[in-house]
């Protein structure tokens, strides 16, 4: 009897054990439920156009039923590896994640980046990201071939509008306008061109007078534009005359051509001084370009002028030497005459003023600034300047005299400078430049008292 008792009392704790065992299993499960689900992503961003240099974001909502764990994002070319660890394991995440373009990447290529996405039970999807490097952030390029800046032209002449476009990818329109030539012309652009010529020949309407702006602006396929503008002299007298050719200071180049003045007693003639070398042949031109005022010697009767680009230069029998030239553009005619140089050579010349990148100058002739001998009596220097600047010259570094030389009108001026008169004495005028940064070489001839200052 006993013994039933015991057996009875042991199969009644094993049959509570194990259903205590089995409530605590079925609690636990209950706890922990099987993950099979993959995280879902919505309003995901797998498709996205910049450009070298910019910065491209990733942007979407993801979401799981239990819990998010990580978001990895890699791409090798780039050395894209960021980990994104969840440690809340939230059920849904907003994701927004900057990487910036590599700046040596090339434009118009494609690139897939991966990002997986792992949840707390495990399960992971893979999304890919193509980023096309075709945004296009460059303005397009307009230039002017005709007219040239600050050509001359009289009511009735033709005019030939020459205009070069181009964009490093897709070209949209392009709009030339001026109101005082009634001009207004909407070119649109198709076919995917990356270059445009815009040539059109007009008439100055009568009664023009004075100076002309003609505007273009070119607009790409993004909607970037970039506008060029050219002004040009309309009237009954020709404003500028410059010199160029082998014996001018910057040479055969149109751009920086040497300025003529008008002479005080007849403005129809125009007056230039430079020292002439053997070879050195030169022409006259009525704007900072070759065309359209072309002035030189007839190729076919040398002893006359003739405006057009086929004309020839001059060449000055007289050996070399300073001359002064004249010319008159209106009966096509020049004169010229050799000068006496009557002042002692001088073996130096410095910069002074202030406000030159490199050099401890602010007024102080001991700290003034050595100038390059040309010639017995040019100088020049190549030198950087800062945002402002003024300057003159002198002829020694220890005191302001004798040599003290400034110019006929002083102040602030726009760069570049070309051929501005000088004066000497103490207390003469200084040139001013604010805001003008950069390098530029500055040329002074003593005996002739002339200045060019322009970039380098």
């Amino acid at each position: 009897m006993k013994n039933k008792l015991l057996t009875r009392v042991f199969l009644s704790i094993t049959v509570l054990t194990f259903s205590l065992l089995l409530l605590v299993s079925c609690d636990s499960d209950d706890n922990v439920p099987e993950d099979l689900t993959n995280p879902e992503v919505s309003n995901f961003i797998d498709n996205i156009s910049t450009a070298p240099g910019l910065e491209f974001k990733f942007e979407g909502e993801i979401s799981d039923e239990i819990g998010i764990a990580s978001i990895h994002i890699s791409y090798t070319n780039w050395f894209i590896d960021k980990a994104i660890i969840l440690n809340e394991n939230p059920k849904e995440y907003s994701l927004n994640y900057k990487f910036a373009v590599p700046e040596d990447a090339i434009i118009s290529s494609s690139h897939t980046l991966k990002v997986d996405i792992t949840d707390v039970g495990g399960n992971m999807i893979s999304r890919n990201v193509v980023v096309k490097l075709d945004l296009d952030v460059t303005n397009p390029i307009v230039a002017f071939s005709s007219p040239s800046e600050g050509a001359n032209f009289t009511a009735g002449d033709p005019m030939t509008i020459n205009i070069n476009v181009s964009d490093n990818f897709e070209l949209a329109s392009l709009h030339v306008k001026s109101q005082l030539l009634n001009l207004e012309d909407v070119v649109n652009i198709s076919g995917a061109q990356t270059t445009y010529n815009y040539v059109k020949e007009i008439e100055i309407p009568a009664g023009l007078d004075g100076s002309v702006m003609i505007e273009a602006i070119a607009i790409d396929q993004q909607g970037n534009q970039e506008i060029a503008t050219i002004n040009v002299s309309i009237g009954s007298g020709i404003a500028n005359v410059y010199l160029v050719g082998g014996s001018l200071w910057y040479g055969w180049d149109p751009s920086k051509a040497t300025k003529m003045w008008q002479d005080p007693i007849d403005n129809k003639w125009f007056v230039g001084e430079f020292y002439y070398k053997t070879g050195g042949d030169f022409k006259f031109i009525g704007q900072l370009g070759w065309s359209p005022s072309n002035w030189g010697l007839d190729p076919n009767n040398t002893s006359k002028m003739m405006n057009s680009q086929n004309s020839g230069a001059i060449v000055l029998p007289d050996g070399e030497g300073y001359y002064r030239v004249k010319f008159n553009p209106y009966i096509l005619e020049y004169t010229y005459e050799k000068m006496t140089v009557d002042i002692a050579e001088m073996d130096t010349m410095f910069l002074m003023g202030k406000g030159f990148e490199g050099y401890n100058l602010d007024w102080s002739p001991s700290d003034a600034i050595a100038m390059t001998k040309d010639s017995p009596y040019e100088f020049s220097i190549e030198i950087e300047f800062s945002e402002s600047v003024d300057l003159k010259f002198i002829g020694q570094n220890d005191g302001w005299g004798p040599y003290d030389a400034g110019f006929e009108v002083g102040g602030e001026m726009q760069l570049p400078v070309n051929y501005v008169k000088g004066v000497t004495g103490g207390g003469s005028p200084d040139l001013k430049f604010n805001e003008q940064a950069g390098s530029y070489k500055i040329t002074y001839d003593y005996f002739l008292l002339r200045t060019t200052i322009q970039p380098q």
